[in-house]
């Protein structure tokens, strides 16, 4: 199903409260995402409850339960309309796979890969309840040539990298209108989804970007494998003072991903350069754009070697990542039982219910060359020459080109 609706604008701000660490603009407008699908789902409720046939309701974006997560968000309902201690039960059986179904959070992660570019192109793995995810490290070889009996136990170990989701903790608070609860699973499910979709998107999208490595993941914008601080995390990424996008300025900043930290040449035949959606139109779009060759139109996002523009409001303004988006491993998951929570008391007057869910992430980019992050604030605009008539003009003189 669509897991974004027409929202005015209340996740953006939601993205924009996360960047600036605004505590209240964070409760405010995620408050106002959650109402806004609250609202979205009662309204298709009300046009649809008559139809009960299933295939109909997935024409219409609402996805066919399986038996498990129907049971499932059963047990969720009759529980929500119980005591607290009822809803607790639920996930505290030990034994129990009572959390959430696996397939529930996985059409949540498929539809992320979908939408959002930067999720689709990273090496992004869900994995389930698992709570440690091994990852190549770039700061040795993969193995050594030796005698057939020598030991290489230390260079395979060395090779390795564990990344332990339970120390990079991922909090979203979901608050339920009751009366969401009492339209079924079908309709509850695609709350919940829509719900943690947003939740989760802005949220790693932030962390691939800006994460310190401090109880986060560790973002382009900082060094994995740099000293590490307890207070501050990783060492940041100086910004490079970029004025113009000419090809040899240009090809000197693609070259400082050519080769790893180790010295070993990457090859590559793309790049890409995260921004704002502000900057882009501000900044990178008249930098990349120029007259077509008859002169009746416009040919944009013209770099010297292949790149390309993503939008990702995560970076912050006037600043730009030219990276290797492949070259980052993000890894999610959730551990199994009591991980939701409910409370009453911040919506009772409201007849909502604040749940809490953790999952839990971790990531990083495969070493110190994986990006470059850029000072965009004074790029020019283009000025791609064209030669005519054996006379040397730029984009922006030139209004019609003769004809042979």
């Amino acid at each position: 199903m669509p897991m974004t609706i027409n929202r005015s604008g209340s996740a953006e701000r939601f993205a924009q409260a996360l960047i600036s660490n605004d505590a209240e603009g964070i409760t405010q407008s995620w408050d106002d995402c959650m109402q806004e699908i609250a609202r979205s789902v009662a309204e298709d409720y009300e046009r649809m409850h008559g139809d009960a046939d299933a295939a109909i309701l997935a024409q219409r974006g609402y996805r066919q339960l399986t038996q498990e997560e129907t049971s499932w968000y059963q047990k969720f309902i009759d529980g929500a309309k119980g005591t607290k201690q009822a809803f607790i039960d639920i996930f505290t059986n030990e034994g129990d796979d009572a959390f959430m179904p696996e397939t529930i959070i996985e059409d949540v992660f498929k539809h992320l890969e979908q939408d959002h570019p930067i999720l689709s192109r990273i090496k992004f793995q869900y994995v389930g309840y698992s709570t440690k995810w091994i990852i190549d490290d770039s700061a040795t070889q993969k193995g050594a040539w030796g005698r057939i009996d020598a030991k290489i136990t230390e260079e395979i170990e060395g090779g390795l990298k564990i990344l332990d989701l339970t120390q990079k903790k991922y909090t979203a608070f979901v608050v339920i209108p009751l009366a969401i609860i009492d339209l079924g699973p079908v309709w509850l499910d695609s709350y919940i989804r829509r719900v943690l979709y947003e939740a989760i998107a802005m949220g790693t999208e932030d962390a691939i970007v800006n994460g310190t490595g401090l109880n986060m993941p560790c973002g382009f914008m900082y060094k994995p494998n740099s000293s590490f601080s307890s207070s501050t995390g990783f060492t940041a990424q100086d910004a490079q003072k970029v004025t113009s996008f000419e090809p040899a300025s240009y090809g000197a900043l693609v070259a400082k991903l050519a080769k790893t930290q180790t010295g070993k040449q990457r090859k590559f035949s793309k790049v890409q350069l995260l921004c704002s959606m502000t900057d882009y139109l501000t900044k990178i779009m008249p930098a990349t754009t120029t007259v077509t060759a008859d002169g009746t139109g416009y040919a944009r996002d013209l770099f010297p070697f292949p790149t390309e523009p993503l939008i990702c409001n995560a970076v912050p303004s006037g600043k730009a990542v030219l990276c290797l988006l492949d070259e980052y491993t993000l890894a999610a998951g959730s551990r199994r039982n009591g991980v939701t929570e409910y409370d009453d008391s911040l919506g009772f007057l409201d007849h909502t219910r604040a749940y809490r869910n953790v999952n839990y992430f971790d990531g990083r980019p495969y070493d110190d060359t994986c990006a470059v992050v850029l000072d965009i604030s004074e790029l020019d605009p283009a000025y791609i020459t064209v030669k005519v008539a054996g006379q040397v003009q730029t984009s922006a003189e030139v209004t019609e080109l003769p004809t042979a």
